[in-house]
């Protein structure tokens, strides 16, 4: 138990749960690509998920409590290393990569996003009984919504800096497992991608067909 709190065991529990956050990703981008199919396959998909509510309401209760780990150990660990690297040898901050050193803030700002799309999207969903139009909720030219402009640049900004994080996490995950350089930059380089290249870009390009009535 003291391990798990340790420097090394909160790294392991930040990358860990950030994999587990890059699954849920996995599959999200599932359901926003059936946008594409058209209005009758999205809204068939909706209600399907609200009749297993209760596993949903599970999932989403277990992926608050990864978030929350994540976050908490997340800023745990970003104040340890400040105060070690008050110490007498510590290494200039300069010499850290640019994303260490935003990593909070960045944090923040993606926080900040998720407030938004908890409030607009999920909210609004739960708030909605299965006759309505789910598909036109998610082209909604208001704020909070993809259809509106500013609402999708924040999405945007968000994604590229949830990019960010999932590659830092991702090469922390292998470092701090010990995992040999050359399976690093081999087969799981090409995973590490899929999650923080390929998944990122899916869901920009939703917003962007959203955004030039691509999908409509």
């Amino acid at each position: 138990m003291k391990f798990l709190f340790s420097t090394i065991g909160q790294k392991i529990q930040i990358a860990i749960s950030g994999l587990f956050l890059s699954i849920f990703l996995v599959f999200h981008l599932f359901n926003n690509l059936v946008l594409f199919t058209g209005e009758e396959n999205f809204n068939s998909m909706v209600i399907f998920l609200k009749s297993i509510h209760t596993i949903i309401r599970i999932m989403e209760f277990g992926l608050l409590a990864i978030i929350l780990l994540h976050v908490i150990n997340a800023i745990v660990t970003s104040y340890k290393n400040k105060n070690a690297n008050n110490g007498k040898y510590a290494v200039k901050s300069d010499t850290a990569p640019i994303n260490s050193k935003t990593m909070i803030w960045s944090g923040l700002f993606i926080l900040f996003f998720f407030i938004i799309h908890l409030r607009f999207y999920w909210f609004t969903f739960q708030t909605l009984d299965e006759t309505a139009n789910f598909f036109d909720y998610m082209l909604l030219d208001e704020f909070g919504f993809l259809g509106h402009t500013p609402t999708a640049i924040i999405y945007i900004i968000s994604i590229l800096l949830i990019a960010t994080h999932l590659r830092h996490g991702f090469l922390s995950l292998f470092k701090t497992l010990g995992v040999p350089i050359k399976y690093r930059d081999g087969i799981l380089k090409y995973v590490a991608i899929l999650f923080w290249g390929v998944v990122p870009l899916g869901f920009i390009l939703v917003i962007l067909a959203i955004q030039f009535r691509i999908i409509q």
